[in-house]
């Protein structure tokens, strides 16, 4: 009955997995706005503190978004600019140094001479045009997910004394810290991640490396995906420090390591004090987690990985009977600092076990001494 219950548990995740494959359109702009909800949570509560109405906070959140959509634009125009400035610059440079390393790797320098770059990018242009397309649909489905949410919010309550009748109590806490703890969890993962991307912007342009803020930028996001993400971002910039300064290598060092650096400072000192440890989950679930939802959605599914697994182990803290989980996909740091230390000698042991014993034999002596007098006042009762 076990296994096939285990096998039945299998199959249904396998066929989750495939129904959130093969919708991801619809779940990941679902998915995005919740997540955008949750970290914009302090200016809803704005405008409920001065009773707005949910329209009205709909056009709040709505016009923050709307100038943070207006700066990104813009930066994406000019970081577009620049990077067309710097190719063009540094074009020479770069085709010496692609044929450096093909040299190295033991390609045939005409193959290189005689690769079709342009048409290459020819051939994919209309991959990247339905890619640009696909991303302003997803955002703009983002954004109707967002404003039916913030809608339905403030009926959440009535809904669910309506459905849970004397439990409704109970859920609505349980929901109520679900949701704080998320909101926490994703503003301070944000507010990490800027506070890295600006530190690799600030040693970048302080290093006069090319398209520092776009790198800043970059690191911001990749920041989301832990380990990987943090490797990830630090490669790009190396690389154009290479280009830029070439045949010289002490700067190229330089960015390598103030980059890894500001990726150790924030990563192992300054987010474990901010975050703490109740967040923290295993890495192992999180190397896990990043390979499902790659598979599952791509990009934006590495991107969103640790944020999810992160949600999945609050909603088990929260919920008695998923405590266990909850446990498993845990670090274990907070359960080895909350553990109280047992140091016990020799002679304790000893004296306790000889209590044990004491006590024991007390209770036998006492249950026979019982025994028999009932016994006697059977026999007695009889005659």
């Amino acid at each position: 009955m076990k296994l096939l219950l285990g096998l039945l548990s299998f199959l249904s995740a396998i066929a989750l997995c495939s129904v959130l494959h093969i919708a991801s359109n619809v779940f990941i702009p679902m998915v995005i706005a919740w997540f955008i909800l949750q970290v914009l949570r302090p200016v809803v509560k704005a405008g409920k503190t001065m009773h707005f109405t949910p329209w009205l906070n709909v056009i709040l959140v709505f016009t923050v978004l709307s100038g943070v959509g207006v700066l990104a634009f813009n930066f994406i125009t000019a970081q577009i600019y620049e990077f067309s400035n710097v190719y063009t610059l540094y074009s020479d440079k770069l085709a010496e140094w692609i044929n450096n390393v093909m040299e190295l790797l033991g390609v045939p320098a005409e193959a290189v001479k005689n690769f079709n770059w342009m048409g290459i990018i020819r051939d994919n242009m209309r991959n990247i045009s339905s890619f640009v397309i696909a991303l302003s649909s997803k955002f703009v489905m983002t954004l109707v997910f967002l404003m039916f949410m913030m809608i339905e919010t403030p009926y959440l309550d009535e809904k669910i004394d309506k459905a849970f009748g004397r439990n409704a109590k109970r859920v609505r806490n349980i929901l109520s810290s679900i949701s704080e703890e998320v909101s926490q969890y994703l503003s301070m993962l944000a507010l990490i991640s800027f506070a890295t991307g600006v530190c690799a912007w600030l040693a970048l342009t302080a290093l006069d490396v090319k398209l520092a803020a776009g790198w800043g930028v970059l690191t911001f996001l990749l920041n989301f995906i832990p380990t990987v993400g943090s490797i990830i971002a630090t490669i790009p910039p190396v690389v154009m420090s290479i280009i830029q300064f070439s045949p010289g290598l002490f700067k190229p060092f330089l960015v390598l390591m103030s980059l890894t650096t500001i990726q150790m400072v924030i990563g192992n000192i300054i987010t474990p004090k901010v975050v703490g440890d109740k967040l923290g989950v295993s890495p192992v679930v999180i190397l896990l987690s990043l390979l499902l939802w790659s598979m599952i959605w791509g990009i934006p599914g590495a991107l969103m990985s640790t944020p999810i697994v992160s949600i999945i182990k609050i909603v088990c803290e929260n919920i008695p009977m998923l405590r266990t989980i909850a446990v498993l996909v845990g670090s274990g740091e907070a359960l080895r600092r909350t553990a109280p230390e047992v140091s016990v000698s020799v002679p304790e042991i000893a004296a306790t076990i000889k209590e044990k014993i004491t006590s024991t034999t007390k209770k036998v002596k006492v249950h026979r001494k019982n025994r028999a007098k009932r016994q006697l006042d059977e026999t007695i009762h009889n005659h």
